[in-house]
């Protein structure tokens, strides 16, 4: 992922601001910034239009696209919202609450490349009409001033684009998203066929349907031409995959959203159009405990065992092995004597004589005890930091060893 541009405070006689050239576009001496300032921890910059009242900014991590509108709705809100999802920018207009416009930086999501979608107009013509657009002269405007387009099919097209804008953000997860509250536009509205919080709802229905979706079908599974052969539509998008055969080669080359794509892939494979396998079986990340004769083991050393095997799945990962240590490093509270002087051999097992001779009490039950209880310690931290780095199949095979070790030390 590329780093994200910076600016760089300048002190001189007065504070200056030098901003690196991604943040530059758009911005002109003649539409000034007005500074919010958040004391060290950072600053808002925005173009106050005229009627400005208020603005709301955050990543999507923090408030959802969902959370996003229910702000904008509950308070029947008039503005514009504008979201960024890495190099993609969509906009969308609000008149007391409720969607009247929206706009694009993706291709699919153009006025035009929606009219060709649709069977409005070929894309000879889309291209021919896009090379006559000047400055004062809009698509639409030569669309149907050279009747190419009638007016009621255009303005069909551009509510169908609105509404599709506003729903692929429910698709989003990443990313940032600023709602300047001011006067609704007087220009370039429309009037979408459902209120927006049904929209809204439609959104969340979706999100739903491509999780469902992308569950069944992972984005390492192999495709390929179905029984019944690719309809003729589909020809182009397997033809641009190239030489790969992975699903996630092929999202990458169709145009469009989450949603579409995975629609469309649910009806290719229901029709017989494509077909899909599982991925060939990644190595496995350690020795299985299938084939280890644990049972045979005592407690001490199942233990040990399953610590090897974390270790051996975060080296096949390409992950740091030393994240193990970091237990050793500072252990829990009330086990800094227990593991004083432990060190985790080349393996990733723990030396358990030296860990027994620490909580060694004279009793040899009580301090068997004592070691196990450590031990299981060392091997929760190992599960739980393992988790978080790990493929979540990998973790789960894990997470079953560590329950089939655990049998028979009660």
């Amino acid at each position: 992922m590329a780093s994200k541009p910076k600016a760089t405070p300048l002190v001189g006689e007065k504070a200056l601001l030098e901003l690196e050239l991604p943040l530059t576009s758009g911005l002109s001496p003649s539409r000034p910034l007005s500074a919010w300032f958040h004391g060290p921890e950072g600053m808002v910059l925005l173009q106050e239009p005229s009627g400005f009242a208020g603005f709301m900014a955050g990543t999507l991590g923090t408030l959802s696209v969902e959370e996003v509108f229910a702000h904008v709705l509950t308070g029947i809100r008039s503005g514009l919202l504008a979201v960024q999802g890495g190099s993609v920018r969509r906009t969308v207009s609000f008149r007391d609450g409720q969607v009247v416009f929206a706009t694009s930086t993706e291709r699919w999501e153009r006025l035009g490349a929606v009219l060709v979608r649709l069977g409005m107009l070929t894309q000879v013509q889309l291209t021919q009409a896009l090379s006559r657009v000047t400055p004062s002269r809009r698509i639409g405007q030569v669309l149907t001033s050279e009747g190419l387009v009638s007016e009621a099919h255009l303005y069909s097209a551009m509510t169908f684009v609105v509404r599709e804008i506003v729903l692929s953000l429910f698709e989003l997860v990443e990313g940032s998203f600023l709602f300047v509250e001011g006067p609704a536009p007087m220009a370039d509205v429309v009037k979408l066929p459902e209120r927006t919080r049904d929209l809204v709802l439609t959104g969340i229905k979706r999100t739903e349907e491509v999780t469902r979706l992308r569950r069944r079908f992972p984005v390492d599974m192999r495709v390929e031409p179905g029984p019944k052969g690719l309809l003729p539509g589909d020809a182009p998008l397997f033809a641009k995959r190239g030489a790969g055969g992975t699903l996630g080669e092929l999202r990458a080359a169709y145009e469009g959203g989450h949603y579409g794509f995975y629609t469309w892939l649910d009806e290719a494979v229901r029709g017989g159009n494509v077909a899909v396998r599982p991925a060939e079986p990644p190595p496995s990340p350690g020795p299985a405990v299938e084939g280890t004769a644990w049972e045979q083991l005592s407690a001490e050393e199942r233990y040990n065992l399953l610590l090897s095997l974390v270790h051996r799945a975060l080296q096949d990962a390409g992950k740091d092995v030393d994240l193990l240590r970091g237990f050793l490093d500072a252990p829990p509270s009330g086990l800094e004597d227990a593991y004083a002087g432990v060190a985790l051999g080349p393996d990733g097992r723990v030396d358990v004589a030296r860990l027994r001779a620490n909580l060694s009490q004279g009793d040899e039950a009580v301090g068997r005890a004592l070691t196990l209880e450590a031990l299981d310690a060392i091997v929760s931290y190992a599960l739980f930091s393992a988790r978080n780095v790990l493929p979540p199949e990998v973790a789960e095979r894990l997470s079953n060893t560590y329950r089939t070790l655990q049998g028979g030390l009660a």
